[in-house]
C-alpha cells in the first residue's frame, strides 16, 4: 500500500482539550504554564523543513535575539500574551497569513544565527546557549502552521503548503549553512569532552554539543560548496514532492464515497449507522435511505469490522488500500519513485552507499541490518500469532456452516475477528464507546493530570 500519513502537530487536541472550556486556579495552570506544552515551543511532530535543533527563547535580550513577536496585523505574528493561556488566535488566522508570518520569521531568525556566528565571544552561552534559544517567532509561528497543514484540508491551505514547501526546506539548508557558524559550532564539539571532565559543563551542556553538531553535519555542513547546493537542491524537491504525496492522499480520502442504503449498513451498530447518515447529508445526498461511507478511518474501520455486506467490505477495503493510487492525476507511485532516487543521491552525498543506511545511522538501530533483524524477529512471531488467529476463524466459520469462496481475505478479517471475539469471549468492542464519550474522556485527562501534576480544574463562566 502506498498511502502513508504525514501527521503533523500531535499535542493539539491535548492543548485544546485542556484550555478550551476550563481555567485553573492561580496556584495550578497559570502558575506553572513553563511545565505545559506551548504552541510556541518547536513541535518534534513539525514538517521537516521546520525541524530544527531550535527551541524558543523568552529570556534573550532585544539586543542579542529578536522578539518573540513583531508588532503587526498578522495575528500570527503579534503577541498572544492577551489571548486565554497565551495560545494563538484561532478565530482571527487564516491561511492567508501563514506565508508573511512564515517569511518574516524565517528573517528573524536568520538574524538570530548571524548574531551567533558574528559573535565575538565563544563561551558556552554565546553560543550553544544561544543556538538553543534561537528563532523564538519561526518555532511559535511554525507550531501552528503544522498543526494547520496537517488538518485543514482545504483548497487554500493546499495551496499555502504547496507554495512553501520548498522555500522552508531551502531557509532550513541556510540555517547550517551560515558562513562562521558552523566552526563554532564545531569548536564547541570539539572540547566538550574535556569541558565536561574539568566539570565546566554539565552532562546535558555535553549532549547539546554532540547532538547540534551531529544536526549540521546531518545537513552537510562538511560538504564542499557545490555539493551543498546539491544537498540543498535535493532537500527542497523532496519537500516538494512529499507535500505533493500527502496532498494525494488526503484528496482521494476526501473525493472517495461509497453511497449505499440503510440495508445496506446491516450488522452495523447504530453509532455506525448514524454517522454513515450524516456523512450522506454533508455531502448531499438526499435520498432518505442514503448513506456514505467514506475513507476517513472512523468510518471505514468500524464498516469493515462489523459490516455483514462481503462484497461491500472489499469495495471499500481495495479503496483505503490504493489512497494516493485513486486517480491518474493523482499518481503517488511516480511521486515515491523519484523520492527514493533522491534519497539515493543524498546518502551517496554523505558517503553512505544506501539511504537507509544514512537514516539509521542517528538512531537507536545505528545500521540497516540491526532493523531487519529486528523486523524479522518481531515477523516470525507476529505471523505465529496472526495464524493463530485465523484458525480461530476459520473454526468459527466451520461451526457456523458457512463457506467463503477463496477464503479469508483481508476485507474479512476485520469483521471474522469481531465475531470470534463476540462469540468466544463475550466481547463487544461497540459496548465501550459510551465510556469513551468526550465527556469522559475529558474528565479522564483532567484526572490522570491532576494525579500527576497537581492540576485543578474550574469550569470558565
Amino acid at each position: 500500500m502506498l498511502a502513508r500519513n504525514w501527521r503533523w502537530g500531535t499535542s493539539l487536541a491535548f492543548q485544546l482539550l485542556t484550555t478550551r472550556a476550563f481555567q485553573t486556579s492561580s496556584s495550578t495552570i497559570m502558575a506553572h504554564r513553563h511545565n505545559l506544552p506551548a504552541f510556541f515551543r518547536a513541535s518534534k511532530a513539525l514538517p521537516a523543513a521546520l525541524t530544527t535543533a531550535l527551541s524558543v527563547s523568552t529570556t534573550s535580550t532585544p539586543d542579542e535575539m529578536t522578539t518573540k513577536s513583531i508588532n503587526s496585523d498578522n495575528p500570527l505574528l503579534r503577541s498572544w500574551e492577551s489571548e486565554p493561556f497565551h495560545l494563538p488566535p484561532f478565530k482571527s488566522i487564516q491561511p492567508s497569513h501563514f506565508e508573511p508570518a512564515l517569511e518574516a520569521a524565517m528573517e528573524a531568525h536568520l538574524s538570530d544565527l548571524e548574531v551567533i556566528a558574528s559573535s565575538s565571544s565563544n563561551d558556552f552561552d554565546s553560543i550553544l546557549g544561544a543556538y538553543d534559544r534561537a528563532g523564538s517567532i519561526y518555532s511559535k509561528v511554525g507550531s501552528v502552521y503544522g498543526n494547520y497543514v496537517s488538518s485543514l484540508n482545504t483548497p487554500d491551505m493546499q495551496a499555502v503548503q504547496t507554495k512553501m514547501a520548498p522555500i522552508l526546506s531551502r531557509h532550513r539548508s541556510k540555517c547550517y549553512n551560515i558562513p562562521g557558524l558552523f566552526e563554532k559550532i564545531e569548536m564547541m564539539h570539539d572540547i566538550k569532552d574535556e569541558m565536561l571532565e574539568k566539570g565546566e559543563w554539565n552532562a546535558e551542556q555535553a549532549r547539546l554539543a554532540e547532538r547540534v553538531y551531529i544536526g549540521f553535519v546531518r545537513m552537510g555542513a562538511k560538504l564542499d560548496e557545490e555539493s551543498k547546493k546539491e544537498y540543498a537542491d535535493i532537500q527542497a524537491e523532496q519537500a516538494t514532492l512529499q507535500t505533493k504525496f500527502m496532498q494525494n492522499v488526503l484528496k482521494d480520502e476526501e473525493v472517495w464515497e461509497m453511497v449505499i442504503t440503510s440495508e445496506d449498513m446491516e450488522g452495523c451498530p447504530p453509532d455506525l449507522v448514524s454517522s454513515a447518515r450524516q456523512a450522506a447529508i454533508d455531502r448531499n445526498h438526499d435520498g432518505p435511505a442514503d448513506h456514505v461511507i467514506t475513507l476517513g478511518r472512523s468510518l471505514v474501520e468500524p464498516f469493515l469490522t462489523y459490516s455483514s455486506r462481503r462484497d461491500l467490505r472489499k469495495k471499500a477495503f481495495e479503496a483505503w488500500t490504493s489512497r494516493g493510487e485513486l486517480s491518474e492525476e493523482r499518481d503517488n507511485l511516480s511521486i515515491a519513485t523519484k523520492v527514493l532516487r533522491l534519497r539515493k543521491r543524498q546518502a551517496q552525498l554523505m558517503g553512505k552507499s544506501t539511504f537507509a543506511e544514512f537514516q539509521t545511522e542517528d538512531t537507536m538501530a545505528q545500521t540497516p541490518e540491526n532493523v531487519l533483524k529486528l523486523l524479522n524477529d518481531v515477523w516470525v512471531r507476529a505471523k505465529e500469532a496472526a495464524n493463530r488467529e485465523r484458525e480461530m476463524m476459520e473454526t468459527f466459520l466451520t461451526e457456523k456452516g458457512e463457506a467463503l469462496e477463496g477464503g479469508i481475505q483481508p476485507w474479512d478479517w476485520r469483521y471474522y475477528a469481531e465475531q470470534v471475539r463476540q462469540a468466544n469471549f463475550n466481547f463487544d468492542e461497540s459496548e465501550l464507546k459510551p465510556y469513551l464519550s468526550l465527556n469522559a474522556v475529558t474528565n479522564a485527562v483532567f484526572d490522570v493530570s491532576n494525579k500527576l501534576y497537581g492540576l485543578k480544574y474550574v469550569k470558565r463562566d
